[in-house]
């Protein structure tokens, strides 16, 4: 193992060595440019020597969503105290903080720079850029990073549309218009690669400019698409409360 892993670092060092060399420039970044946040450099070796990019992407986004998808514990807080995310009656502030775990708002400091590397190894994995740009500029409240990640994504992919429409988007919602961060990010909600959390913003950007409507159609999807149950439960509750004529915050 030791050799093969060896064996990786020789090509790695080798491809590296030819990009400083020559005026070619690959349609991949080069290994200089791979930034490991976390232990898995000897994969990503492997990854580069073998061809096997998409591959340890997908290894590194997985790793992503499980980190994104844990609940930050405050300062002082015991892990005892998420007992809330247990399903039953909740008073306001237990729905408040449920919401807010769910929609994934909190700092992940490493959030950036995780999503960042698996464009480092593969940069035409559009759909985790879709995913990691939408959380941090929607989620976590952090544009500047949001289109730190898609302008690194169009530089390997400078015509990709989704790219510059999330980009429209995070620009939106800087002058605080809901109604164009809505219409910015519309042409997405069917493609294949859209997230369901970009569907579920699009549905509350909607509810909040007062179309009610297209808020109901874009839930009504997300119920009867999604895999995910804790965006469906959240759905259908939404559902309930616009044919209700209570629309939610």
């Amino acid at each position: 193992m030791r050799l093969l892993l060896a064996f990786a670092a020789l090509l790695s060092w080798t491809a590296g060595g030819l990009f400083s060399s020559v005026s070619y420039r690959s349609q991949f970044p080069p290994p200089p440019e791979i930034h490991v946040p976390a232990d898995g450099a000897s994969g990503d070796m492997l990854a580069l020597a073998f061809g096997a990019r998409r591959l340890f992407a997908d290894v590194w986004f997985i790793r992503l969503m499980q980190y994104y998808g844990t609940p930050e514990l405050e300062e002082g807080e015991q892990a005892g105290e998420y007992d809330w995310l247990v399903p039953g009656p909740k008073s306001e502030a237990e729905h408040e903080r449920h919401e807010a775990a769910m929609n994934g708002e909190g700092r992940y400091p490493e959030f950036l720079p995780r999503s960042l590397h698996i464009l480092q190894i593969d940069p035409f994995f559009t759909a985790a850029g879709l995913y990691s740009a939408t959380a941090l500029a929607f989620n976590m409240n952090r544009p500047s990073e949001a289109e730190e990640r898609l302008r690194y994504g169009l530089r390997y992919s400078p015509r990709e549309w989704k790219y510059l429409k999330v980009l429209a988007a995070v620009g939106y919602s800087r002058s605080s218009d809901p109604a164009a961060v809505a219409a910015s990010i519309a042409p997405l909600l069917k493609d294949p690669d859209c997230p369901v959390m970009l569907k579920q913003l699009a549905a509350f950007l909607n509810k909040r400019s007062g179309n009610v409507a297209a808020a109901a159609a874009i839930y009504a999807d997300i119920a009867a698409t999604s895999r995910d149950p804790s965006y469906v439960r959240n759905a259908e509750r939404e559902l309930r409360l616009l044919a209700a004529g209570r629309p939610g915050r």
